[in-house]
């Protein structure tokens, strides 16, 4: 039976759950103004976002995002890559590693023959506690040498002869280990020439200004032009190359700096031309390999056997998905056929097997593309999909080819950050030496070799191309 006392309660229940029901909806009117809000305050940030870092801005130069940096656990850390621009440094779980101690190469007895406290005599050590210390001699002064180069006359022929020596440079006052840290400290440390004469002056005692310094450069770069060209010989006999360009001054015009590099060699080429004229006459207009790049006009107006990058093509997806509700499902389809194509090909694959895949792999972007869409950046995503239709599946029939054009990007990181320091160049000896001394350093680390003791033996060449060699061959090429 109820009673009006139990009705009174079960009115009381009624109204203060009605009071609490408008409440929540007057909370939920107020979240939702702050979540319009929000969104237009994340869609204004997008958008200045974007004004820095479009679709084409590799993801090394991206800005982190918060949810990037500070969600992931210790599996996913270890699968992947780290690109979140974190503190270097052990992970937490992870064990540490330590350097290997080097062997001593001599031994020093440190004792002591009292307390320090008390003035106790010691008898005896009670033990030893040694320490390795790795130490740097003294930076030594210079050394002057003499070379007194003998002539001689052919009583034959009449040739005159001047006998050479590895040390004695054709040109110049200064020896092959000025020569090789002059051209490392500019293209290695980066240090402007007035700093590398300062540098020479505070460690060694030798006096060298900036113009000198320049001067060494050249001449190593003059003396390794032959290597350069034979970095070229080795690039023009690759199946593969990577491809890509930047922008660079010379003498505050526009020019190019272009990079081609394979799995062992890195040359770049400084030219006025942007166009297909520039991969032509690096490579050869018979150049028979495939040539991974972005989408630039210049490429397959070179060569048809290409393979554009997916690495591009999901930023500008990305991208117009951002820009176009209609790009959303296109981007995920794209995602999701690159990455199943990718755990496909883990396989060792059949050669029938690799053109099945292809075929399937086409027909999936062909489906893409006849989607229809209103004009926009969808629109203009489909049209490059649809331009690039016989190259974004080279890799799948060409193992040796990798489907995005990283190692280019990677590969021109370096000249870049150059690019920021010294502004520009001033000259067409300039953009000689800036295109030999980096190609030369950046085939010695692929290759593992050590910078100085190569950048010596390629100063000790005594066969150094001339000025008037070197300079119109960059010239003319523009």
């Amino acid at each position: 039976m109820v009673t009006d006392e139990k009705v009174e309660q079960l009115l009381e229940r009624i109204t203060a759950l009605e009071n609490r029901v408008d409440e929540l909806e007057q909370e939920n009117e107020e979240l939702k103004q702050e979540n319009q809000q929000l969104r237009k305050e994340n869609k204004r940030l997008r958008a200045k976002v974007r004004w820095y870092e479009g679709p084409h801005t590799p993801p090394s130069k991206e800005q982190p995002g918060d949810e990037e940096s500070s969600s992931s656990d210790g599996d996913e850390d270890d699968e992947q890559p780290r690109t979140d621009g974190g503190t270097p440094g052990r992970k937490a779980g992870h064990e540490p590693e330590w350097r290997d101690a080097p062997d001593p190469d001599q031994e020093i007895e440190v004792t002591c023959d009292c307390c320090p406290e008390c003035g106790e005599q010691f008898d005896e050590s009670a033990g030893v506690s040694p320490r390795l210390v790795e130490e740097l001699p003294d930076p030594q002064p210079p050394e002057v040498t003499q070379y007194n180069r003998h002539h001689y006359e052919c009583h034959s022929c009449g040739t005159e002869t001047v006998a050479s020596h590895p040390d004695c440079p054709d040109k110049g006052q200064f020896g092959v280990n000025v020569i090789a840290q002059s051209a490392l400290s500019r293209y290695d440390h980066r240090l402007p020439y007035r700093k590398i004469g300062d540098r020479f002056e505070q460690l060694h005692g030798l006096e060298l200004s900036g113009a000198s310094a320049w001067h060494a450069t050249e001449r190593a770069a003059r003396a390794g032009r032959c290597e350069y060209e034979q970095i070229r010989y080795q690039i023009q006999q690759a199946d593969v190359v990577h491809v890509d360009e930047t922008g660079i001054k010379r003498d505050g015009e526009q020019a190019w700096i272009w990079t081609f590099t394979t799995e062992n060699h890195t040359l770049y080429a400084v030219r006025e031309s942007r166009g297909s004229d520039v991969p032509a006459e690096v490579l050869g207009e018979d150049f028979a390999g495939t040539v991974v790049c972005d989408g630039w006009t210049a490429y397959p107006a070179f060569s048809s056997n290409l393979q554009r990058c997916w690495a591009h093509i999901l930023r500008e997806a990305e991208d117009a998905a951002e820009k176009q509700a209609e790009g959303e499902p296109i981007y995920r389809a794209l995602k999701q056929l690159y990455v199943a194509l990718q755990t496909r090909l883990e396989s060792d694959l059949t050669v029938r097997e690799r053109a099945e895949l292809q075929r399937v792999a086409r027909r999936e972007l062909e489906s893409l593309i006849e989607r229809a869409v209103p004009d926009g950046p969808v629109a203009t995503l489909l049209g490059k999909i649809e331009g690039g239709l016989d190259h974004w599946l080279t890799f799948i029939g060409e193992p040796a080819v990798s489907p995005t054009n990283n190692a280019a990007e990677n590969a021109l990181r370096e000249p870049v950050v150059l690019r920021k320091l010294i502004g520009t160049l001033r000259n067409d000896r300039g953009m000689f030496v800036h295109e030999t001394l980096l190609s030369l350093l950046a085939t010695c680390r692929q290759q593992g070799r050590n910078p100085y003791e190569e950048f010596k033996r390629i100063a000790r060449n005594n066969k150094m191309i001339s000025r008037a060699q070197a300079v119109p061959a960059v010239a003319s090429s523009g």
